[in-house]
């Protein structure tokens, strides 16, 4: 979980833009915007913080807090939680927030993320399993090289090469589609420089 602290001085808008890292695969981050009513003559009320996107990246909890009022010099937090996907598709996102004043003065506020690279080898179990005829495989790599992802018979003959390429650090999914094979058990495999990971699968027809 990660939590991101931001404060906004709402009579003038100033910030500062930051990049925050965030990880793959982690639930109940949170984005805590900190709103900060500078003025020392009059509160403000009814002040809206918006999540105005949606990056295909994460999945966000919450799009929306209100603040009632804001006296003069007084600060509030709202908080946005979110979750990341496993296989974000990006090496960045960025949350767009919108923050609106009774007033009808508004502000916008970017925060960009940035997902981190693995640190180790992994090949997850395949989601189904059992399974008919398709699922999916997922594995990080933490270090460029060329790997290759096979599937094997229980007596070990190679019965499909699903991916064999030169990879960058990051996470991955492949689909495998066993419409041709038999039912049982099959073993697959990540193997390269400086990793060779097996698991067991089951084909149910």
């Amino acid at each position: 979980m990660k939590k991101i602290i931001f404060c906004l001085l709402i009579s003038t808008g100033l910030y500062a833009q930051t990049v925050y890292e965030v990880v793959p695969g982690t639930k109940g981050n949170e984005v805590v915007l900190s709103i900060v009513n500078e003025s020392q003559a009059a509160s403000t009320e009814k002040v809206t913080v918006a999540l105005t996107n949606n990056p295909k990246g994460i999945e966000t909890i919450n799009k929306l807090v209100e603040i009632e009022k804001l006296k003069k010099g007084e600060e509030k937090e709202t908080l946005f939680s979110f979750d990341v996907k496993k296989i974000p598709g990006t090496q960045k996102d960025t949350l767009k927030f919108l923050i609106t004043s009774s007033y009808g003065v508004s502000w916008n506020k970017e925060i960009l993320l940035a997902y981190s690279l693995p640190t180790e080898f992994k090949l997850e179990q395949n989601y189904p399993n059992p399974f008919n005829p398709t699922t999916t495989i997922e594995f990080t790599i933490p270090q460029n090289g060329r790997y290759n992802l096979s599937v094997y018979n229980i007596l070990g003959q190679l019965v499909k090469l699903l991916s064999e390429d030169e990879y960058v650090a990051g996470y991955y999914k492949v689909n495998f589609d066993a419409s041709r094979l038999a039912s049982g058990m099959y073993i697959y495999k990540l193997n390269g420089s400086n990793v060779n990971i097996i698991k067991k699968m089951m084909v149910v027809k």
